[in-house]
């Protein structure tokens, strides 16, 4: 029995770097997202760019890892080259750091909101380019962050993460 060998389209070809690049993806594995990158090509379905322009999926810019399939539709994913810090359980861009000082030696940072939307990640601004303070303290124990509207805010739940971490030496301090 002679076994017949397919050329494979390079494009279609499963690739060990294929990942889903946006989690509001409709597919939840890179092997769903192969099988219908794959059928797209076949059909050569449309990319949006934004809500009113598309090019073909496949194209350079709407190759499998340039796009995700959210709500219905092949999306291009914009790039998005900025170090993101997750503080709590949001995602932040570090901006410039305040120059506020205090006796709790917290540095004080402009933040902004990291969000997701379909055509991939985006920063939230106001009117004063950003919309969070993030303090941070570095101890023996690591980094600590958090996040408020406002530096007291930012402080206020800075100093319960601390606590939290160092009770077991509070305690040992109290019953000395």
């Amino acid at each position: 029995m002679q076994r017949v060998q397919t050329k494979i389209d390079a494009r279609k070809r499963p690739n060990p770097n294929d990942k889903i690049v946006n989690p509001l993806s409709e597919f939840k594995t890179v092997v769903e997202k192969r099988a219908a990158y794959n059928a797209a090509l076949d059909k050569h379905e449309p990319a949006y760019i934004n809500f009113n322009t598309f090019i073909s999926v496949g194209m350079p810019g709407a190759q499998f890892n340039d796009v995700e399939f959210i709500g219905g539709l092949w999306r291009v994913q914009h790039p998005f080259n900025k170090k993101i810090t997750h503080v709590r359980d949001c995602d932040f861009v570090i901006g410039e750091k305040l120059p506020h000082q205090e006796h709790t030696k917290f540095d004080f940072f402009k933040a902004y909101r990291v969000g997701t939307n379909c055509y991939g990640r985006y920063i939230f601004e106001n009117e004063n380019g950003y919309d969070y303070i993030v303090a941070r303290y570095k101890t023996n124990r690591g980094t600590f962050w958090s996040y408020g509207k406002t530096i007291a805010d930012a402080r206020a739940f800075l100093a319960i993460s601390i606590y939290d971490a160092h009770q077991d030496v509070i305690a040992n301090e109290k019953t000395r």
